[in-house]
């Protein structure tokens, strides 16, 4: 174990007890790695304070493709905030429902903007936006952007 350091953890038994069945649930070969998951999960989310930070992350949204102009209300805004999707994935889930995820960057509080915008629209089930990390500066593009 060169350059890692050990710690020690207090836990309640039944606490330690759910832990262990999400460890072995995940598949975790240890509590430490989990623990080290853990970790790196709190850091992550502990970057999403600062509206101004440069972050990069998904919104997910699951919505119902039959409400009438949803197509429409959601390119209108994803065109909108061009400068922030790199990439858009679009599943058909089931005869009713669609996921669509989408790929972005930018300032923390603009990405709560368009997830705030997207899960107001008429129709969308569930909007999810997840920060991958805080990132130093503009993702790399391919092709052209506007």
């Amino acid at each position: 174990m060169d350059g890692v350091t050990r710690i020690g953890v207090s836990l309640e038994p039944e606490l330690l007890k759910e832990f262990d069945k999400v460890i072995s649930k995940k598949g975790y070969v240890s509590r430490s790695e989990a623990i080290r998951d853990l970790v790196r999960d709190s850091l992550a989310e502990s970057e999403w304070k600062n509206d101004k930070d440069y972050m990069c992350g998904v919104i997910v949204m699951i919505y119902d493709h039959h409400t009438t102009g949803i197509g429409e209300k959601l390119t209108e805004v994803q065109h909108g905030k061009m400068q922030n999707i790199n990439t858009s994935v679009h599943v058909h889930l089931d005869h009713d429902r669609c996921m669509e995820i989408l790929i972005v960057e930018g300032e923390l509080g603009q990405l709560k903007t368009l997830t705030n915008e997207v899960s107001s629209i008429k129709g969308v089930l569930r909007c999810k936006l997840t920060m991958a990390s805080q990132s130093t500066g503009h993702m790399h593009h391919i092709g052209v952007r506007r």
